[in-house]
């Protein structure tokens, strides 16, 4: 099978630039020959890296198509540099919808919930966990902006039908999975994640939404990773589902207390959830599935805004360890400018983010390359 070849131009510096992540940046690019607009995702990796993030997204992404939250992908590319993969260009994040402070409006949050749990039944039954579902990965469609679509698979695995691993993140000096403040208990005690994981994120994220805030606060951000963990973990144990949704329907406290009650090994009951919450917006005579999202703020009045943090005591075990760059063995840096100043050097991703071996030659036999991205502000 003879792929096509695509070729992409970045749009002018001043409007090129849509979203900048942890590993990569979003641009906004034409494709020659059909004009085109898509979304390009670009990564700093070295041709020499044999297992780059970005193509592990794009077979998880290739394997998942087919459903309305999943955006659509048109290419891959590993070129000297970078790896690049372009997609559909979608609208604002949920995160950026919501209006710093204030909550939105219950019929939107029911709305959100229920495309999601459809979305993550797609992704479950196709043998995926997320692991990283959060406001900021919940984009509007563009052409239909009441339409959520779900988006970075970078850490998203098959999961194991197995006993779970663990390891003690605090003991072992090792970051928990996901992000810090949307990750299960699960994630925080260092157990493997499953379908429930991705769950107790969704019903963070639909409370998040209700309240304007979660009873934990975003930690300072020179604060030791390694505390930040320990704190926000310590805060998530100490409130239910119930504390959590007082004041709001109890269906998105019952959507917590259901996904941290789920064994490792079993599959949750998307469908039935789907039902709970259509059967609420009936009660409360919501419109139609085809009007706009309406993201008017609410400032709910609740009391429980203000919680004592736990305090933890000055040990080394909850700092992280100093960087030493004269010990860091990596490849050093032959690249210049904006190059240096935006993307951090990447390895190889982690074994364990690897889908079987003819899974992913069938995938990547189906993905069109991309053999060319010009850049019109650089010269290299």
């Amino acid at each position: 099978m003879t792929l096509a070849e695509l070729r992409y131009k970045l749009a002018p510096y001043g409007e090129a630039w849509i979203e900048k992540g942890t590993f990569s940046i979003v641009y906004k690019a034409t494709e020659e020959g059909s004009g085109k607009t898509v979304a390009i995702k670009a990564s700093r990796v070295s041709r020499m890296i044999k297992r780059p993030i970005l193509q592990h997204e794009i077979r998880i992404m290739q394997l998942l198509k087919g459903h309305v939250a999943i955006p659509v992908l048109y290419g891959y590319g590993h070129l000297e540099h970078f790896e690049y993969m372009a997609m559909e260009p979608l609208g604002p994040s949920v995160a950026e919808q919501q209006k710093e402070g204030a909550g939105v409006m219950i019929k939107t949050v029911v709305r959100i919930v229920d495309q999601a749990l459809a979305a993550l039944q797609h992704i479950h039954e196709l043998g995926i966990v997320h692991r990283d579902i959060k406001p900021e990965n919940l984009l509007c469609s563009l052409e239909d902006p009441s339409i959520i679509k779900i988006i970075d698979f970078g850490i998203s695995k098959p999961f194991s039908r197995d006993q779970p691993n663990k390891y003690d993140p605090l003991k072992e000096r090792r970051h928990i999975i996901g992000s810090v403040y949307w990750a299960s208990l699960n994630s925080h005690n260092g157990l493997e994640l499953a379908p429930r994981d991705d769950l107790e994120s969704l019903a963070l994220v639909a409370l998040y939404l209700l309240r304007g805030s979660l009873l934990w606060k975003p930690r300072p951000r020179l604060e030791s990773l390694m505390r930040s963990q320990e704190i926000v973990r310590l805060t998530k144990t100490s409130y239910s589902g119930q504390d959590m949704s007082a004041g709001f329907p109890n269906e998105f406290g019952e959507l917590l207390s259901y996904s941290r009650s789920l064994p490792f090994n079993q599959f949750p009951d998307h469908k039935a959830l789907r039902c709970i919450f259509a059967t609420l917006a009936e009660g409360m005579d919501y419109s139609s599935d085809t009007e706009p999202l309406d993201w008017t703020p609410c400032h709910p009045n609740f009391s429980d805004t203000t919680v004592d943090e736990p305090i933890l005591p000055d040990h080394e075990e909850y700092e992280d360890e100093i960087y030493d760059k004269d010990k860091d063995e990596r490849p050093k840096d032959s690249y210049w400018g904006m190059d240096i100043d935006n993307w951090d050097r990447l390895g190889n991703r982690d074994k364990d983010l690897t889908l079987p071996s003819e899974q992913e030659a069938e995938l990547d036999n189906i993905t069109p390359l991309i053999v060319e991205v010009l850049i019109p502000w650089c010269d290299w």
